[in-house]
């Protein structure tokens, strides 16, 4: 006989059931993972992104504007320059001081000074009658008396004078010209001695000191002694010289000293560059320097 088949809806037998719950788990699970494998792909983008244009770093050095180390200005060095016209010449006598600034032919007069009372007190007896122009050495002579070399007239002729009237007159000799030692006035690179002329070591010599055989000179600053024929430096930064038994001795500005080192010793004067002069009598030496001419003890 035939079966007959049961009407009404049909139900899912129990392992349908379980079949059908196994697909949607599946598909969930597929559909996460391409969630997170999308996720992922995104992320790597940005960061190949990322990698092939880096975000530049500021460190707080260059975040801020640098300030420049200012420069320290340098303080300059004064030099000693010839004086020129304001060269000063100084002669100690036993009986007299004198003292003279040098001049120029063309330019400024010289004036020539005598003091007999240690300097206190100053006396003109620049010889104007004789049309002095420039005064190139100074030096006592008998005492209280002196003897100079200069220029005169319109010609600035070279001429060695003295006087023996404490300089009220003045009077030329020229076998005393033959015999003097000055720079060439007409050539300031040479030194005129009694055996002929030698070259200085600088183009502008000046400050010259002769006693005896003992010949100084100032050039660019340095002061050198004439020795053999040949010149050899004494001092460095030296602003006038004197000669002291066959030994010269220079001013110097230097370092640890306020004012000029006069010898061994400082003296501590103002404006050590200024022009000067110095010169000994005996075992003493004397500065002029501005105004006023005092003994230097301990040089």
């Amino acid at each position: 006989m035939p079966r007959h088949r049961p009407t009404g809806p049909v139900r899912p037998s129990h392992r349908g059931r379980w079949l059908s719950g196994v697909i949607v788990a599946v598909l969930a699970v597929g559909v996460i993972v391409l969630a997170v494998l999308a996720l992922e792909r995104g992320r790597g983008d940005a960061v190949l992104s990322s990698s092939a244009h880096p975000a530049p770093i500021v460190t707080a050095s260059e975040s801020a504007t640098p300030t420049p180390t200012p420069t320290p200005t340098p303080t300059p060095t004064p030099t000693v320059a010839p004086p020129g016209a304001a060269e000063r010449l100084l002669a100690i006598g036993t009986g007299a001081m004198w003292r003279a600034t040098a001049g120029a032919c063309g330019g400024p007069a010289p004036v020539i000074e005598r003091s007999t009372d240690d300097g206190s007190t100053w006396t003109n007896v620049t010889p104007t009658y004789r049309g002095i122009a420039q005064v190139l050495s100074l030096d006592p002579l008998a005492g209280d008396q002196a003897e100079i070399v200069a220029r005169v007239g319109a010609t600035c002729e070279l001429q060695a004078l003295r006087t023996f009237t404490y300089g009220e007159f003045w009077e030329p000799y020229p076998d005393v010209l033959a015999a003097s030692t000055y720079v060439d006035p007409a050539n300031p690179a040479s030194v005129i001695t009694p055996r002929g002329a030698v070259a200085a070591p600088c183009p502008t010599a000046w400050g010259l000191r002769s006693a005896g055989s003992t010949v100084a000179i100032i050039c660019d600053g340095t002061a050198f002694e004439l020795t053999d024929g040949a010149w050899q430096p004494v001092a460095t930064d030296a602003v006038a010289l004197t000669v002291r038994d066959g030994v010269v001795i220079a001013a110097v500005a230097q370092e640890g000293c306020s004012g000029l080192v006069v010898g061994r010793a400082c003296t501590g004067v103002a404006e050590p560059y200024s022009p000067a002069a110095i010169a000994n009598s005996g075992s003493d030496v004397y500065l002029w320097l501005g105004d006023q001419v005092t003994t230097v003890p301990g040089a």
